[in-house]
């Protein structure tokens, strides 16, 4: 478009040149060349028409050499910001993901720093006497609804007890003791002496068990 433009413009001031040129009466000077008077000054019609023709075939190449060299200044910057833009997104994944790490490994660390309190709870709901008094029976009520908001906290954020029935897995339990037994196949868990837990399929602490012979 800016081409088309400058050469419009170029041809246009070409052209009254021209006219201007032809408007003159010629006359031959003492050497016998011809002449014209243009706006009180002598100009060798030679002269002219050389500077005529020449003006209009290197205002055509100027033209075009400006053009590309505009082209290849914007196709750099194109490309500078095209190479601006992939660095920041790559950069931007990049950060999400480490903040994304950095907050699951906070979740985790806290998670596990809960279980033991899991453990208590359990432990003493496990053991608790054949016979209480309806106030010891309240307290009792009121820790186990503690206990049921801590559990809701661990589902929530994806906690789940690890598996121990079927056969021994070493990359979820850990045998505290190999025995013989005769009610369960070799191999296979006897009995949970500790809950494991697993956090959206990574184990957060193994379950500790019995395994048959």
């Amino acid at each position: 478009m800016m081409n088309k433009k400058l050469i419009n413009e170029e041809a246009a001031a070409l052209e009254e040149a021209i006219a201007a040129v032809e408007s003159k009466t010629p006359y031959l000077n003492g050497d016998g060349v011809v002449t014209i008077e243009m706006d009180g000054a002598v100009v060798d019609e030679r002269a002219v028409a050389e500077v005529v023709v020449e003006t209009s075939v290197e205002t055509i190449a100027r033209l075009e050499a400006e053009l590309a060299a505009v082209q290849a200044q914007a196709d750099e910057a194109i490309d500078r910001m095209q190479r601006i833009a992939a660095d920041f997104q790559n950069t931007r994944k990049r950060q999400e993901r480490l903040l994304q790490e950095s907050l699951e490994r906070a979740t985790q660390r806290l998670l596990i720093a809960l279980l033991p309190v899991q453990d208590d709870f359990d432990l003493a709901f496990r053991n608790l006497p054949d016979r209480l008094s309806q106030e010891e029976m309240a307290w009792v009520d009121g820790f186990r609804r503690i206990h049921g908001k801590l559990s809701t906290i661990l589902t929530d954020e994806g906690v789940t007890v690890v598996e121990t029935e079927g056969p021994f897995n070493p990359n979820r339990h850990e045998a505290v003791t190999n025995e013989p037994s005769d009610d369960v196949e070799s191999g296979h868990i006897i009995a949970t002496l500790r809950t494991g837990y697993v956090l959206k399929e990574r184990v957060l602490r193994p379950a500790l068990v019995r395994v048959a012979q």
